[in-house]
């Protein structure tokens, strides 16, 4: 499963439709004055939040998310304390099911803040905020358009006939 991801992600964040779509959101933003830090983050996590917003919509996708849920990972862990988080972490998850609010660009503004508010660098500000949900709210439909090339993208350099 780690090899597929890395080998996934190597191929996503290659493809030429992505990286444009990361710099048109990150145009958007600037735009908006947002600042650099979290103006960089959210054009490379903000697009893959939409793009996940987009295809739960898909049968084959929810189904592979759920199966996902339910396996039991064998992992080894660094530090032993990570293992109750990441429990904590997965239960959470197990819990919420489909996470149908990706479809909303205010609650992806919110996961953002959460996932951004930590790190010093990338931290945005209230207006910060209202920047990121501007753009986002700007680009989804940008970004709607542009899914099933990404996905035919991914497919053929995975190599995937479907």
């Amino acid at each position: 499963g780690i090899d597929l991801h890395h080998a996934t992600d190597a191929v996503f964040h290659k493809l030429p439709v992505v990286t444009a779509l990361m710099r048109e959101l990150d145009e958007h933003l600037a735009l908006g004055q947002c600042a650099r830090g979290p103006r960089r983050a959210v054009a490379h996590i903000g697009v893959e939040l939409l793009l996940d917003g987009v295809l739960i919509d898909e049968p084959a996708y929810r189904a592979a998310y759920l199966s996902g849920l339910t396996h039991e990972p064998a992992l080894a862990w660094r530090d032993p304390e990570d293992a109750p988080h990441f429990a904590i972490v997965l239960d959470r998850l197990r819990a919420h099911g489909v996470p149908e609010d990706l479809r909303l660009p205010e609650a992806i503004t919110k996961r953002l803040h959460r996932i951004l508010a930590h790190r010093p660098l990338l931290a945005p500000s209230s207006e910060d905020l209202r920047a990121i949900h501007q753009a986002l709210v700007a680009f989804k439909p940008r970004l709607d358009v542009a899914v099933d090339t990404v996905m035919r993208g991914m497919r053929a350099a995975l190599g995937d006939p479907h």
